[in-house]
């Protein structure tokens, strides 16, 4: 029996819509969200505009102030750095569930994602999707949803910073990093995995600080961030 497609609600779709133009940079952080311009933005009322800020509140990725409106989420040093330190936890608990599960077709396209990749070093969009690809094709594996949403959330709180800086902090050791995860996979080495995950998020969360100072001129501040997207020859 063919499996039935449930379709999203208006609510839903206004969420995915906020989320990736909020993702991609075109609503850069602290900039601030009018209900009635999205409304007539995307053609509908105010209600679901309303309930999927509300959800997005709850991703980190907007912040409601009574009285004040709506803005896009910022985010301090700090942080990045509790951000990046959880999501290594909970994605290391994530492999070591995930590695026993993983198919010969869920390696495959692991190998596939970073052929890919490496193909496409140095086109931002197009590579962070594929980032994405890789690390969700393991994540899935471990089989517990609420931790797969967990990580998933943290992903997206950082996401529109690093698409912004990854041309600036380069793609080579990352890629490395994902190939060494993926033999560790393909080898069921748990305790490799583990160790290759931990360096990664940490030189990527190292990489993205020397970046953001940078661009703010401010080395060592711990003041407010704002994803700009700067584009350079």
């Amino acid at each position: 029996m063919a499996k039935k497609i449930v379709p999203i609600s208006r609510k839903e779709a206004v969420v995915e819509m906020l989320r990736e133009s909020i993702l991609a940079g075109e609503r850069p952080a602290g900039s601030r969200l009018n209900l009635d311009e999205i409304a007539e933005e995307l053609g509908v009322s105010r209600m679901p505009v309303r309930e999927a800020l509300k959800q997005l509140e709850t991703e980190g990725l907007v912040t409601i102030y009574p009285h004040r409106g709506v803005e896009v989420s910022e985010l301090t040093l700090d942080d990045i750095e509790e951000i990046f330190g959880i999501r290594t936890l909970l994605e290391q608990k994530a492999v070591a569930r995930a590695i026993p599960n993983l198919t010969p077709s869920d390696l495959e396209l692991m190998h596939e994602t970073l052929v890919q990749m490496d193909a496409l070093s140095g086109h931002g969009g197009e590579w962070m999707e594929l980032n994405s690809r890789f690390h969700s094709t393991i994540n899935k594996r471990c089989r517990w949803p609420r931790l797969i949403e967990m990580i998933n959330i943290l992903r997206r709180n950082v996401e529109s910073y690093l698409r912004t800086y990854w041309r600036v902090m380069g793609y080579q050791k990352p890629q490395q990093q994902h190939w060494a995860l993926y033999e560790a996979c393909r080898t069921k080495d748990i305790a490799a995995a583990e160790a290759i995950l931990a360096e990664h998020f940490a030189d990527t969360f190292k990489s993205l600080l020397s970046a953001l100072r940078d661009a703010e001129g401010s080395t060592g501040s711990r003041s407010r961030l704002r994803s700009r997207v700067e584009e350079k020859a």
